[in-house]
């Protein structure tokens, strides 16, 4: 018995020291984990580029600014607003390509497909189209002519 008894306390004590966490709170530097992900303030209108350069979402790219409200320039959509909402028209990354109108990021796309999900061809060229709440049972699509 004393021999299985040291075993098993030598076995404890080596596992003890060289286990691991699971789940560690503090990631790598440059990596996000869901606990230190928090929301950014709303852009204020008139920023400098070079803030809004600091601002912007990562890996996004800033395709329209304005100042002006979204209701006087863009135009809501509720046929392309429907097909949000099932998914048939939709950008092909969610806020890769932003815009910025008085002062709140939306989705931007064009007509290219490397920007937009359009498997019905709805889109024209010459527009731009914006997106609020994409992948959402509330998604709203607004378009101005470029």
């Amino acid at each position: 018995m004393p021999g299985k008894a040291k075993k098993l306390f030598v076995t404890a004590i080596f596992s003890i020291a060289f286990v691991q966490p699971i789940y560690s709170s503090v990631a790598q530097n440059g990596y996000l984990t869901p606990n230190n992900i928090t929301r950014k303030p709303l852009l204020k209108p008139g920023l400098p580029s070079q803030q809004l350069k600091k601002e912007r979402y990562l890996g996004s790219r800033l395709i329209y600014s304005t100042k002006d409200p979204l209701s006087e320039i863009f135009t809501k959509d509720p046929g392309l607003s429907k097909a949000c909402r099932r998914g048939r028209f939709k950008q092909v990354k969610s806020m890769q390509y932003i815009a910025v109108v008085d002062g709140r990021k939306y989705g931007a796309a064009l007509y290219q497909s490397n920007m937009l999900h359009d498997p019905k061809k709805l889109a024209e060229k010459n527009r731009i189209y914006l997106f609020k709440g994409q992948g959402t049972s509330n998604c709203r699509v607004f378009h101005k002519q470029i």
